[in-house]
């Protein structure tokens, strides 16, 4: 699977998602509020909602990114905040060439790292809970 066609989808699904508005979940009368643990386990497993799928995107995009400071930037301000490509391009001064050279890096750097952490397919990444002792790493 190449790490270009991957870092697409997930990028098309961070912008749908991004803009969602944040869904509550009812707590009031669950055995975590009364602070009795459900099956000896403080945090239970649940699936992952799609804040947590924006998250992870980001997350991804840092790590991958982070000894790149110029496309960490650009990745920011792109694909994460949204900013139009002529408005992000003059705000970064980069040629159209350095853009087109920038964004492969990026959605290939990016891409790999979605595929290690698990994000694609979306599909398989929402039907698998998320495990308490697995929040830190990374």
């Amino acid at each position: 699977m190449r790490p270009e066609f991957v870092f697409d989808v997930c990028h098309g699904l961070y912008e749908a998602l991004r803009d969602l508005p944040s869904q509550r979940i009812p707590t009031a009368g669950s055995s975590l509020e009364a602070g009795v643990p459900h099956d000896r386990n403080p945090r239970p497993q649940r699936l992952p909602r799609p804040a947590d799928f924006t998250a992870d995107f980001a997350l991804a995009g840092e790590a991958a990114l982070a000894g790149r400071p110029s496309r960490l930037v650009l990745f920011r301000v792109h694909y994460l905040g949204g900013a139009e490509y002529e408005r992000a391009r003059r705000h970064l001064g980069i040629s159209p060439e350095g853009w087109a050279q920038w964004t492969e890096e990026i959605r290939r750097r990016v891409g790999q790292e979605l595929l290690r952490r698990g994000l694609f397919p979306p599909r398989r990444y929402f039907q698998e809970p998320t495990r308490p002792w697995e929040a830190g790493q990374a």
